[in-house]
């Protein structure tokens, strides 16, 4: 199985991880990096993730069979509005972004603008960490994870068959659904844990952090990923969010009036119950 030539724009974690997995499984005939800084190219070189590093976006997708936007979520509108047209005729756009709704109805329009002459396959690993940069990409990161596609309403089924072959072949399960079910699910096991972390680790008076042992560790360990990439999934995933974040409050008023009101029963029901939800999900 060979995909080609494949361009991938932002050589950062994910999109270094792809690079590694598609090298290391002979997956490419090709695979181009594009970044805007030479030294992250450098790097990416250097660990082999990609074959070819360049800060010119426009000769790196014309010869592209698969071109990866693996940048920031606000960033893939706007890229991909400059390059489809220098995409040639069948290649295949695809992403990594985490919010869907609002990429794929802007990506769409951007290929109806350009005569539908490629195609759009919205994607989204659920993979990586808090961490970022090259340096800490992975062949297997994607191993065992599951990556949902959202394929734009004139993509042809060929097209779609095709990335999924790809994520599979990365170690990937690949789920199809439309872009607001999508939203909707990783405002709940993404997007809601990642500000719930944040709120948490807002709310620890910073002399008792010293006190902190491996259970805060890992509670607020996404609350390190970057605050302006996180930003902009918020804003593009906001009635989703909002709707999790409203009914997590509820949860927690819920709670706090339980142990206020000294109903033990009540709260060892509550922390049974999840208890019991999250050793189910570990099996």
């Amino acid at each position: 199985m060979n995909f080609g030539i494949v361009t991938i724009i932002g050589t950062g974690l994910i999109g270094g991880s792809i690079g590694l997995g598609l090298k290391q499984r002979g997956l490419a005939t090709l695979v181009i990096g594009v970044g805007h800084r030479k030294l992250s190219l450098d790097k990416a070189l250097e660990i082999q993730a990609i074959d070819e590093g360049t800060c010119d976006i426009g000769t790196a997708v014309e010869r592209a069979d698969i071109v990866i936007l693996a940048t920031s979520v606000d960033l893939i509108p706007g890229l991909a509005k400059k390059i489809v047209p220098s995409m040639k005729r069948g290649a295949i756009l695809t992403d990594v972004g985490s919010t869907k709704g609002y990429i794929v109805s802007q990506l769409e329009d951007v290929l109806k603008e350009n005569g539908d002459t490629c195609y759009f396959i919205g994607a989204h690993p659920l993979a990586g960490s808090e961490q970022r940069g090259v340096e800490f990409a992975l062949p297997d990161l994607f191993e065992g994870s599951i990556c949902v596609l959202t394929p734009a309403n004139r993509s042809p089924k060929e097209c779609t068959k095709k990335i999924t072959d790809m994520w599979n072949a990365l170690g990937a399960k690949v789920k199809i659904l439309n872009p607001r079910a999508h939203d909707e699910i990783v405002a709940y096991i993404s997007h809601l844990p990642h500000f719930v972390a944040s709120g948490l680790t807002n709310v620890i008076n910073d002399e008792y952090w010293g006190y902190g042992a491996n259970g805060l560790k890992d509670t607020t360990r996404v609350a390190s990923g970057d605050p302006e990439l996180w930003a902009s999934i918020c804003k593009q995933n906001r009635l989703a969010l909002v709707s999790a974040l409203r009914q997590f409050s509820e949860e927690i008023k819920s709670m706090v009036k339980e142990i206020e009101e000294g109903n033990d029963n009540k709260v060892l029901e509550r922390l049974q119950r999840a208890k019991s939800v999250r050793d189910s999900y570990l099996k």
